[in-house]
C-alpha cells in the first residue's frame, strides 16, 4: 500500500545526502511476491511569487554566508600554514595557499562528482564520504588556527557555514535528479517512534530497508497487520499459539519475511492453485495445439498424397494421351517415310535405268567407233603394205634394168674394145669407162636416195600407223573409262539403293511395336493371301489377344491398300 509523502515539517533538513531509491518496475512473479506498484511520475514544484522571493534572498543570503565562511576559513588557514614551526605554525612556507584552496575546492569538487555520478545512475557509495572527511578536517583545521575557546569556535562555526551551504546545495540537486529519473526518497523513521517503540521501529526499519519500501507508511502498516495476525493466532490458541496453529495458519507469517502483506499470504494458497490451473490448462492446450498440427499435418500429408495421385492419374491420362498422340504421329510419320521411300525408290530405279542406258549407248557407240577406227587403220596397213611392195617391186625392176643395161653395154665395149686396137679408142674408151661409171656411181647413189626416200616414207607410214594405233589405244581407254563411269554409276545406284534400304530400317525402328506386328502381318498377306491369314494365326504369331489380332489386320490392309497391293474390293 502506497502513502503520500509525510509532510516536509516532520523530516527537517539535515546535511548528510539524502538515501534516493529507484521504484522498482512492476513485477509479476509466479510466487505473486509483490503487487504492482505504479510508476512515480516526475513532479513540478510550483512556486508562489512570495515563495520565489524568499528562495532568492535565500540563495543570496547562504551565497554571502559561504562565501563569508570560505573566505575566513582560507584567511585562518593560509596564516597557520605559513608560519614556522618553531613558532606555532605548520611550515607551508610559499605554499601555504595551497591547503586552504585545496581542502575547500576538494570538498566542492567531490560534491559535484557524487551528484554527477547519482545523474548518470552510475553511484559510488564511498564517493560521498570523500567531502564529508574533508568537512570534518577543514573544521579541526579552523579549530586549531584559533587561539582561545572563543577564536576556535569562531574559526570552526565559518568554516562549518561553507560546508553546510555546500551540503545543502548538493542535497537540493539530488533531489531535483531523484525527481526528474522518477525515483522516490525512502522516508525516515521519526525519532520520537525510536525512543517510544524501539523493536516495532527496529522491525519497520528492516522491512522498508530490506524490500525497498519507501513509504513509512507502507511499511508502518504491513507490521500492523503482520501484529493483528499474531494477535487473532494468540487468542485462539492461547500463549502457545506457536504451536497449535496450522501450517496454513502460520505461513503468513512465515510468507512476511519475503515481503509479502497477510492478504497477499493468504490469498497465495488460492493463488498457487488458480495458477497450477492455469499450468494445467496451458499444458492441456499445448496438448490440444500439438494434437491440432498433428492432425493438420496429417491432413496436409493427406491432401498432398491425394494432390500427388491425382497428378499421377492426370499424368498417367497424360501419358496414355501422348502415347495415342505418339503413335498416331509416328503411324504419319511412317506412311509417309514410306510414300517418300516409294518415291524416292522409284525415281533411283528411273535414274538407274537411264544411266545404264546412257551407259550402255556409250559403250557401244565407242566400240562401233573404236571398230570402224580400227578397220580405217587396217585398211591403211594394208593400202601402204601394198603400196610399199609395189614401189619396192619397181624399184628393184628398174634396178635390175639398170644391171642388164649397164652389162649390155659393158659387153658391147669389150666387143668396141677387142675391134678397135687403136690408143685414141683405147684412151677414149677408158675415159668412157671411167665416165660411165662414174654415171654408174651416181645412178647408184641416185636409186640409193630414191630407196632412202623410199624408207623415210615407209617410216613415215609406220609412224602414222603408230600414231593411230596410239589413238586406237586412247579410244580404248575412254571405253574403259566409260565403262568405269557406267561402273560407278552402278555403285552410287546401289549405294542409293543401300541407303533406301536404310532408310526403310530406320523408318521400322522408328515404328512402334504395334505398327511392326501390323506391318510383319501385311508381309504375311503378301506371301500368302489375305484368306490365308486368320485371326487365330496372328494370335498365335504374336501371342496377342483376339481384339489386338484384329486391329493388327486391319492396320496391314490398310498399309496394303495405301500401297496399292491391295484393292478395296479384295479386302
Amino acid at each position: 500500500m502506497t502513502s503520500p509523502s509525510p509532510p516536509l515539517l516532520e523530516h527537517p533538513p539535515h546535511t548528510e545526502e539524502p538515501e534516493t531509491y529507484r521504484i522498482p518496475a512492476p513485477q509479476h512473479s509466479e510466487a505473486g511476491m509483490h503487487e504492482p506498484k505504479p510508476t512515480v511520475e516526475p513532479q513540478v514544484i510550483k512556486w508562489s511569487r512570495g515563495e520565489k522571493w524568499l528562495l532568492g534572498a535565500g540563495i543570496a543570503s547562504g551565497t554571502g554566508v559561504g562565501t563569508l565562511g570560505l573566505a575566513s576559513s582560507y584567511r585562518a588557514l593560509e596564516e597557520k600554514a605559513a608560519g614556522a614551526a618553531a613558532e606555532g605554525g605548520w611550515g607551508w612556507g610559499a605554499y601555504a595557499w595551497m591547503l586552504p584552496v585545496g581542502v575547500d575546492l576538494g570538498i566542492l569538487t567531490f560534491s559535484i562528482i557524487n551528484l554527477l555520478l547519482v545523474k548518470a545512475e552510475k553511484p559510488l557509495a564511498w564517493v560521498k564520504w570523500v567531502p564529508r572527511v574533508l568537512t570534518i578536517v577543514t573544521i579541526v583545521l579552523n579549530w586549531s588556527t584559533g587561539a582561545t575557546l572563543q577564536g576556535k569556535l569562531g574559526h570552526a562555526a565559518l568554516a562549518a557555514l561553507w560546508v553546510v551551504l555546500s551540503e545543502i546545495a548538493a542535497h537540493l540537486y539530488a533531489a531535483h535528479i531523484g525527481r526528474l529519473k522518477g525515483r522516490r526518497q525512502m522516508e525516515r523513521i521519526r525519532f520520537s517512534r525510536w525512543v517510544y517503540q524501539p523493536v516495532s521501529s527496529f522491525r519497520v526499519n528492516r522491512l522498508m530497508k530490506s524490500w525497498e519500501i519507501t513509504s513509512y507508511e507502507e511499511g508502518l502498516e504491513r507490521d500492523r497487520e503482520l501484529m493483528v495476525y499474531r494477535s487473532g493466532l494468540r487468542s485462539e490458541h492461547g500463549r502457545w499459539w506457536r504451536f497449535k496453529s496450522t501450517e496454513e495458519e502460520l505461513q503468513p507469517l512465515r510468507l512476511a519475511a519475503y515481503g509479502m502483506t497477510i492478504e497477499q499470504a493468504l490469498e497465495e494458497p488460492d493463488r498457487q492453485e488458480t495458477a497450477k490451473d492455469l499450468r494445467e490448462q496451458k499444458r492441456d492446450l499445448q496438448r490440444a495445439q500439438a494434437r491440432l498440427q498433428r492432425i493438420e499435418a496429417e491432413s496436409k500429408v493427406k491432401a498432398a498424397e491425394l494432390q500427388a495421385e491425382a497428378a499421377e492419374v492426370r499424368a498417367q491420362g497424360e501419358l496414355e494421351a501422348a502415347k495415342a498422340e505418339a503413335e498416331a504421329a509416328a503411324s504419319v510419320a511412317v506412311q509417309q517415310a514410306e510414300a517418300d521411300l516409294q518415291v524416292r525408290r522409284a525415281q533411283a530405279e528411273s535414274e538407274s535405268r537411264r544411266l545404264a542406258a546412257e551407259a550402255e549407248a556409250k559403250v557401244k557407240e565407242l566400240e562401233a567407233e573404236e571398230q570402224a577406227r580400227q578397220d580405217e587403220l587396217a585398211r591403211q596397213r594394208e593400202k601402204d603394205q601394198l603400196s610399199w611392195e609395189s614401189e619396192r617391186a619397181q624399184l628393184l625392176a628398174r634396178q635390175q634394168q639398170e644391171e642388164h643395161r649397164r652389162e649390155r653395154e659393158a659387153r658391147q665395149l669389150e666387143a668396141e674394145d677387142q675391134l678397135k686396137e687403136s690408143a685414141e679408142a683405147a684412151t677414149a674408151r677408158r675415159i668412157k669407162q671411167e665416165e660411165d661409171k662414174r654415171a654408174a656411181q651416181a645412178e647408184k647413189e641416185a636409186a640409193e636416195a630414191r630407196a632412202a626416200a623410199v624408207e623415210a616414207d615407209l617410216k613415215a607410214k609406220q609412224d602414222r600407223l603408230k600414231k593411230a594405233e596410239a589413238e586406237s589405244r586412247a579410244n580404248e581407254l575412254e571405253r574403259k573409262a566409260a565403262e568405269d563411269g557406267a561402273a560407278a554409276e552402278a555403285a552410287r545406284l546401289k549405294a542409293a539403293q543401300d541407303a533406301l534400304k536404310a532408310a526403310e530400317l530406320e523408318a521400322e525402328a522408328r515404328l512402334t511395336s504395334a505398327e511392326r506386328e501390323a506391318r510383319k502381318v501385311a508381309d504375311m498377306i503378301r506371301e500368302e493371301g489375305l484368306e490365308a491369314i486368320k485371326l487365330t494365326r496372328i494370335e498365335q504369331t504374336f501371342g496377342v489377344s483376339q481384339g489386338t489380332a484384329s486391329g493388327r489386320r486391319k492396320r496391314a490392309i490398310q498399309i496394303l491398300q495405301e500401297s496399292g497391293e491391295l484393292s478395296a474390293e479384295a479386302a
